[in-house]
């Protein structure tokens, strides 16, 4: 039977509270009883008492028969008639216990025998002789009010110790029965409660089972306190096992970042490789994890990089990519891709043949992708060292020819005239002249020889390009004592590569070369800014005497043969080169060229 359907607690309160009421009702009733029976007993008592004393005083009025006063005697006789018809008296006709059958008799005494011997004095003598017996009798009445007084008194007394008596077992009973199935269970759920908010689900001690209220709250209690018991530890369990997750991401995030540290500055040191293959081998507890690097996809392998391989052979024993994939179906791959390009396979075998997680493939495709950017980058790198090899070789050729190959000519022109004139047998005069040209010839040669090398040397191995035409110009003022160089840089935020710096500075020297030759300036300013079309402007301005080509000032006249490698050089930085008047009142070369930040922008 379900125990709220009862209410056992609520009918059990409820019937000790009604008890209690009864009683306490009860107790009130018989006290209003007592005070209404007991009203006029005092009264009674009292007028009883008086009847005593209006008989000895009518006795004593008809004592001496001489001063006997009928008027004064008939007085006293209305008096008595009243006093013994009191209501308060009269009251007790209607009782049939001792106490109203003394009344009835003492009434008809006074009715039928006292009161005529009153009206007769004759018979005064023998009022007189009744009247101790007569007296007798009321104080028997009198003092039988006075017992059904007591009585009444008893009973109440008696009925209210019983009352009492009774509202103190109920009482006790009732605190019993609290204490023990209210007070307790309460006082117990309540440090279980506190136990439960402190997580102690095993330290429950609820072993209240009455079929009422607080069994069925203790009962619902305790299967709440399983349940949370339960669903903690299986929180707890996802707590550690996401705690044990984010410990693996945190160190696989560490692994990929160490990966793009160590394999980004040698994609081929395989002590770094293996190093990283043996730590995501431990972390995703694989059963074996190595790479093999190979030209093309499918193609013959260059390379396999594997921790528990004998890095004594280095080369992969299969010939065939294919071959290593139908012998080993177990294992997964991963492929080393970068922008189209095939670099080899990543390949792991997990322990059991379980499957990798989403996260771990993803972990292993990132560690791919940077193993093949690597290789990208470098592949590249190497590639673009060998252009600029080549270009910087096919600049040498070309300054090469452009001066120190024409002054050679010229210098072996002037040989054969030397020669001619020896074998014509001419003038002294002749033949020193050209041995003077040859002088000058061998000289101005041996100045372009150096300038070429000064230029061949040109590195911006460290400090930003700022600093470097800085140390351009501190190596030109010593060489002129009459030039003041000054530099205003604005590009100091703008990314150039060492490719475009190389080329803008050595434009720089070019053009200070010239100014020094021909200007005969006093002061050069360089500008570097970025203009408001998003093109980087270099302007190189002189207040010399200005261009002596002014038509065509890029021409090759002689002792200007820089200007073409200047040219070149614009045309390989995407740009433009060109020359005309300063605002300063000299000559003014400015390059502009779009540079790639500020294209894209």
């Amino acid at each position: 039977m379900n125990p709220l359907s009862s209410h056992p607690l609520r009918t059990k309160a409820l019937v000790v509270i009604i008890s209690v009421g009864i009683l306490g009702l009860t107790s009130v009733m018989a006290s209003l009883w007592f005070a209404m029976a007991t009203k006029s007993d005092a009264e009674a008592i009292n007028v009883s008492g008086s009847l005593r004393m209006q008989s000895w005083r009518l006795s004593e009025q008809i004592l001496i028969p001489e001063l006997t006063d009928t008027e004064s005697l008939g007085l006293l006789i209305d008096i008595y008639d009243k006093s013994i018809n009191n209501p308060s008296l009269t009251s007790l006709m209607e009782l049939n216990n001792q106490l109203g059958k003394r009344y009835r008799l003492l009434r008809q005494e006074w009715f039928s025998h006292m009161r005529p011997l009153l009206e007769s004095l004759d018979s005064h003598p023998e009022f007189i002789r009744y009247v101790p017996d007569y007296v007798d009798r009321i104080d028997a009445l009198v003092f039988a009010l006075q017992n059904d007084t007591e009585q009444k008194l008893r009973k109440l007394f008696i009925f209210t110790v019983l009352s009492m008596f009774g509202m103190l077992c109920i009482g006790v009973i009732a605190i019993r029965y609290i204490g023990k199935n209210l007070l307790l269970p309460i006082e117990a759920l309540s440090l279980s409660a506190e136990r439960v908010r402190t997580g102690q689900f095993d330290a429950l001690e609820l072993n209240y089972t009455r079929p009422n209220e607080l069994g069925q709250l203790t009962s619902t209690f305790n299967s709440m306190a399983n349940e949370l018991d339960q669903l903690y530890g299986q929180l707890e369990a996802q707590v550690k096992q996401k705690t044990r997750s984010l410990e693996v991401s945190n160190t696989a995030l560490q692994l990929l970042y160490n990966a793009s540290q160590t394999i980004g500055i040698n994609p081929y040191d395989r002590v770094s490789l293996e190093e990283q293959l043996s730590q995501w081998k431990t972390l995703l507890n694989l059963k074996s994890c190595y790479l093999c690097i190979n030209n093309n996809a499918g193609k013959i392998s260059l390379r396999r990089i594997d921790p528990e391989h004998n890095p004594d052979n280095q080369c992969c024993q299969q010939k065939q990519c294919d071959e290593c994939h139908q012998s080993s179906v177990d294992d997964q791959q991963f492929p080393l891709r970068f922008k189209g390009r095939q670099y080899g396979y990543l390949r792991i075998s997990a322990c059991d043949r379980k499957n990798l997680s989403n996260d771990s493939r993803q972990w292993m495709t990132t560690f791919c992708d940077i193993v093949a950017s690597s290789l990208y980058r470098s592949s590249y790198q190497v590639q673009e060292h060998r252009l600029l090899l080549m270009e910087e070789r096919s600049v040498i050729a070309r300054e090469l020819h452009d001066s120190l190959a024409q002054s050679l000519s010229f210098q072996k022109i002037q040989v054969a005239r030397l020669q001619r004139q020896l074998s014509r047998q001419n003038t002294t005069e002749v033949i020193d002249g050209i041995v003077d040209e040859l002088k000058e010839g061998i000289t101005s040669a041996y100045r372009q020889l150096r300038e070429l090398l000064n230029t061949f040397r040109l590195n911006i191995s460290q400090g930003s390009l700022e600093e470097a035409i800085h140390g351009t110009l501190a190596e030109f003022e010593k060489r002129s004592d009459t030039i003041h160089f000054h530099l205003d840089y604005q590009i100091r935020y703008l990314s150039l590569d060492a490719h475009q710096q190389i080329h803008i500075l050595q434009i720089i020297r070019e053009a200070l070369v010239n100014t020094i030759k021909h200007s005969e300036a006093s002061d050069v300013k360089i500008t570097c800014k970025n203009h408001e079309d998003r093109e980087v402007h270099v302007l190189i301005d002189d207040n010399g005497k200005g261009f002596d080509f002014p038509d065509n000032p890029s021409a090759n006249h002689s002792g200007h043969y820089g200007t073409t490698i200047m040219q070149e050089r614009a045309v390989t930085l995407g740009g433009q080169l060109s020359f005309e008047p300063s605002p300063e009142g000299g000559a003014r070369v400015k390059l502009r060229f779009a540079n790639k930040e500020t294209a894209n922008d």
